[in-house]
């Protein structure tokens, strides 16, 4: 039995040749290519889908790239962004709450 082999984006059929987007998640940071916590989301929901031309490396062996053991607890943990962080950011970036901009774009909420 061969060694267990941890999803990346970095194997990922979803990734584009640049590696620089993927059809899941949109644009990638090349920081988030070897992240083994969305690979194994997208793992989890049925999205990851292995290329098959893909070399595994050191991250999809469990391990970083310098040879050490990965911490499994931290590496499965995703980023959870703050909706206040978000609500603020867009205030500023388009002058309105995202609920003015909603009513504005949609229409009044219907009953």
């Amino acid at each position: 039995m061969g060694k267990k082999i941890y999803p990346t984006c970095r194997i990922c059929d979803k990734l584009n040749a640049e590696m620089t987007h993927c059809a899941i998640f949109g644009p990638l940071d090349p920081n988030d290519i070897d992240n083994t916590a969305i690979g194994a989301a997208c793992a989890k929901s049925g999205d990851f889908v292995r290329f098959i031309h893909a070399v595994p490396n050191e991250y999809n062996f469990g391990k970083t790239l310098d040879g050490r053991p990965k911490d499994e607890a931290a590496e499965s943990e995703l980023l959870i962004y703050d909706a206040n962080d978000e609500k603020k950011g867009f205030e500023i970036k388009h002058g309105m709450t995202l609920e003015e901009w909603a009513r504005i774009t949609f229409g009044k909420k219907s009953d």
